[in-house]
């Protein structure tokens, strides 16, 4: 079986935690294909030099450079469905995965896609006019001529079967999961000397991680350390792209007694992140809605203590595992701070209670698996072709 794997959507650091599943997932899938099976990667001119960097030494793995610049999303789509057919009938694709949300228009053979979550729907207000009128038809008409759906979570498959729509039987889950480098200590001196470069102020600090999209809701983190910024020693720090968000972020930041005690980062490279989380003392997730939420699903992995909100997927992924605030609430938010950064025995043992728990939480979720899963839904969609 010829699996053909569409890339062209992936422009490195600009599509979030989708770069992330799609780059691990190939990471792991040439290990589980049996003889006679190939994976065949469609290349940009964007992500060209990373997946080669990723891939070029993996078994069973042709990589195809179309060549394409692909931060045009018209020429993108015209190349997709014009040219894209064509090579895939030249290299005799027998199933093709769209990992980033679009089919295309006669592959020539099965093909299953990625969607991963309805956002779209939710919080139409977190895209451009021109981007969002492109999802509301691309997204359903993409369930319906699919074979199958691939997504990130229960949550998200829900969401998908009612908003699609599509048939629920026809949407397959393959849960993402981090890196193990997450979980692995970094040498406490390193940590103290990369957190230093970062932010130039030594602990201690408050974490969140997230582009300012407007669901994410950033400015409930800034709005809850105001409240409490005279009371506490810590910093926040804020990592994450400004988008359609960032004026609701700026008013909050602008409205702080003291600015000066928060450090925007808007790109860490991933080591750099790694030593960000495990130096914080509590990470923030406001957010209002997730297909998956995978910075929840890093911090729990450094034993992290996490406060987040009881929406979307991050129940599903973070468990009992995580502090729950009420959404869009700054003073729930800064309670539930004040409750795990505390000096008293009882913040000392909820921080361990947590730490535990979310190791153990992270722990139940497996690239290894997330890429079985992507296989199985290949092989289906071939099966009953």
């Amino acid at each position: 079986m010829k699996i053909g794997v569409n890339t062209l959507f992936l422009i490195p650091g600009e599509v979030g935690g989708t770069e992330t599943v799609v780059r691990q997932v190939l990471g792991k899938l040439p290990a589980l294909l049996a003889d006679g099976d190939e994976l065949v990667v469609f290349l940009n001119g964007e992500n060209r030099k990373i997946l080669l960097r990723d891939l070029h030494q993996a078994p069973r793995t042709r990589l195809v450079d179309t060549r394409l610049r692909a931060t045009s999303r018209v020429r993108r789509c015209l190349f997709e469905n014009l040219t894209l057919p064509r090579l895939l009938r030249a290299a005799a694709v027998d199933v093709l995965w769209n990992p980033g949300n679009n089919a295309i228009l006669r592959p020539g053979c099965p093909q299953v896609t990625t969607i991963h979550d309805m956002q779209y729907t939710r919080f139409p207000e977190d895209f451009t006019k021109a981007t969002l009128r492109v999802m509301q038809t691309l997204v359903p008409w993409s369930a319906r001529h699919s074979n199958l759906v691939l997504t990130i979570s229960e949550f998200s498959r829900r969401e998908i079967a009612e908003r699609a729509p599509a048939p629920f039987d026809k949407i397959r889950v393959a849960l993402p999961a981090v890196e193990p480098a997450f979980s692995e200590p970094l040498p406490g001196a390193f940590l103290a000397e990369r957190v230093m470069a970062l932010t130039r102020y030594p602990d201690p600090y408050l974490l969140a991680v997230s582009n300012t999209y407007p669901h994410k809701s950033m400015e409930t983190v800034v709005q809850a350390f105001a409240r409490i910024q005279d009371r506490i020693p810590h910093r926040l720090v804020l990592v994450g792209r400004p988008r359609l968000g960032e004026p609701a972020l700026e008013a909050a930041l602008e409205a702080l007694p003291d600015p000066a005690r928060v450090t925007r980062l808007h790109y860490v490279e991933k080591q750099d992140l790694i030593a960000l989380y495990q130096r914080a003392e509590a990470f923030l997730f406001p957010s209002r809605y997730e297909g998956f939420g995978l910075p929840v699903l890093e911090a729990l992995s450094c034993g992290l203590p996490v406060i987040c909100c009881r929406e979307g997927s991050v129940p599903e992924i973070a468990g009992e595992a995580a502090l729950y605030a009420k959404t869009g609430d700054p003073a729930d938010f800064a309670a539930q701070i004040l409750s795990v950064i505390a000096s008293s025995p009882e913040a000392a043992a909820l921080r361990t209670r947590l730490s535990e728990a979310g190791r153990a939480r992270a722990r139940q979720f497996s690239w290894q698996r997330c890429a079985a899963q992507t296989l199985a839904a290949l092989r289906e969609a071939v099966e009953a072709d």
